[in-house]
């Protein structure tokens, strides 16, 4: 079953506002909005069910500048 990751973060660099989705699951991947790499690491089991715990890098599209965070 693929799980839905929202992505909205700040740009290091200006402060630009990043926001897009994927749907990830089974190693399919599909980006929606803006475009990021995200590589899985594992998972994480909270009260709610179990979730994807991973990196995403993306590039600012204001400053262009590479960005990673962990999700």
């Amino acid at each position: 079953m693929a799980e839905s990751i929202k992505l909205k973060v700040s740009c290091h660099a200006c402060g630009y506002v990043i926001e897009g989705t994927a749907r990830y699951g089974q190693g399919h991947y599909v980006p929606d909005g803006v475009p990021f790499d995200f590589v899985a690491v594992g998972k994480i089991k909270t009260a709610k069910g179990r979730r994807v715990k991973g990196e995403v890098v993306c590039v600012c599209p204001k400053c262009t500048v590479k960005n990673k965070y962990v999700i």
